[in-house]
C-alpha cells in the first residue's frame, strides 16, 4: 500500500513507497494522522515485516514550499483525464491508445487539446484523417487537466483518496488530532 505524505498544512504532497516511510520515520520527519495506523506500523517494524493493507497518511513536521507544477499531456495523464474511456465510442478499458484529433501528419501537435484516449478500433477507423472525413465525433472536448498536481496523483490511488477525504472531513473547527511519531 502506498503512503500519502501531507505537508504540515495538510496539503497532499506525494505518494511514497513503504520503504521511504521507514526512512522518514527514522529521521523523525513525519507524524501519523491516525493513532491506530501508527500502532500497526510500529508492530510491523518491530516484526521486521511491513504489510500495509490500510491506507497510511503521514504529515511532515516541517512545512515544505511546493512550486506550482504544470502537468504535461503524458499518456497516463490523458488516460486519467479521459477516465479510461474512448472519446469516440465510449468504451471503457485500460487498453487504450492515444489519438491526435488533428493528425501529426497534418501538423497536429501533442497538446492537451489535440490528444484523446481512443480504443484500437476507433483509432484504426479514424487513421490519419480528420474527424469529419472519418464521420466521427468526440464525446467531449479535450481540455488540459486542471486539477492541482496533488489532486491528480490522489486520483490514481482511490483508497488513499478516500482515506484522505475521510481524514479532512473528520476535522472539527480546523483543529486536528495529530499523533506524534
Amino acid at each position: 500500500m502506498p503512503v500519502l505524505v501531507l505537508n504540515s498544512s495538510l496539503q497532499p504532497l506525494s505518494v511514497i513507497p513503504e520503504r521511504r516511510l521507514i526512512v522518514l520515520l527514522s529521521k523523525q520527519k513525519v507524524t501519523f494522522v491516525d493513532e491506530n495506523v501508527r500502532a500497526l506500523i510500529e508492530e510491523s517494524i518491530s516484526a521486521r515485516r511491513l504489510d500495509l493493507e490500510r491506507p497510511v497518511i503521514v504529515q511532515l513536521l516541517a512545512n515544505v514550499r511546493v512550486p506550482r507544477m504544470a502537468l504535461q499531456p503524458t499518456r497516463s495523464n490523458i488516460l486519467l483525464r479521459d477516465d479510461d474511456t474512448c472519446q469516440y465510442c465510449g468504451k471503457r478499458t485500460r487498453e487504450l491508445t492515444l489519438d491526435h484529433i488533428l493528425p501529426r501528419s497534418r501538423g497536429g501537435q501533442s497538446t492537451w487539446e489535440n490528444l484523446v484516449a481512443c480504443c484500437r478500433a476507433c483509432n484504426g477507423k479514424k487513421g490519419s484523417r480528420l474527424l469529419k472525413d472519418a464521420n466521427m465525433h468526440l464525446l467531449r472536448q479535450p481540455r488540459p487537466l486542471t486539477t492541482e498536481y496533488a489532486g491528480v496523483f490522489l486520483l490514481r490511488y482511490p483508497k488513499l483518496r478516500a482515506a484522505y477525504e475521510e481524514f479532512i472531513t473528520g476535522f472539527h473547527g480546523g483543529q486536528a488530532k495529530f499523533m506524534s511519531a
